[in-house]
Parts: C-alpha cells; structure tokens; sequence
C-alpha cells in the first residue's frame, strides 16, 4: 500500500500541475487563430467586413460577439454570438460554431 502512494501523489501532482498550464495557455497565449475561425464563422464561412465587440476567454472556451457586414441583411450587418472550444478539455484544435 505504501508503494502504491508513493507512484499516485506524483503522478497526481504532475496531472494537476499539467491542466493548470494547459488552462494558463488557454487564457493567457495568443488566440490569433481563434479570432480567425470565429470571424469566419461569424461572416457564414465566406469573407466580410467584421468588428469584435466583446471577447471571453476561460480555461475551457472563448466566446466572441462579432457584428458581421453581411450582404443581404437589413442595415448591412449583424450581430453574432460565436462560441469557440478545443476537441479535448484543455487541449487539441479549436473549433467555433454560432447558434442559428
């Protein structure tokens, strides 16, 4: 039983010092990208003129308000809701998707 404390408490230790970097590097990197993705998801996956208005970040996603100039659209822009997440908890390629 001794033994077996012994290989837990650093193996846990590691896990949680891991997923605190890991969600520093979510907060606190640089989320070019991300911004990219969700402006792009924004316009309807085509090119437009686009404005951050408000930007989330959290360990877990981001969340971005975005007026899109869309053509076609009354006033010639729109307001959109993106929310942005990794494939895993707290790592791996980000995708957003805006809610219809």
């Amino acid at each position: 039983m001794a033994k077996f404390r012994y290989f837990i408490r650093p193996l846990l230790t590691v896990i949680l010092l891991g997923g605190t970097i890991l969600g520093l590097v979510n907060v606190m990197g640089d989320n070019t990208m991300v911004q990219q993705e969700a402006k792009r998801v924004a316009c309807g996956g085509k090119e437009c003129p686009t404005q951050l208005t408000k930007m989330e970040r959290t360990p877990f996603g981001q969340s971005f308000e975005i007026v899109a100039s869309r053509k076609g659209t009354r006033g010639g822009s729109t307001v959109v809701s993106v929310k942005c997440k990794q494939t895993y908890l707290l790592f791996g390629k980000w995708g957003c998707t805006a809610p219809p």
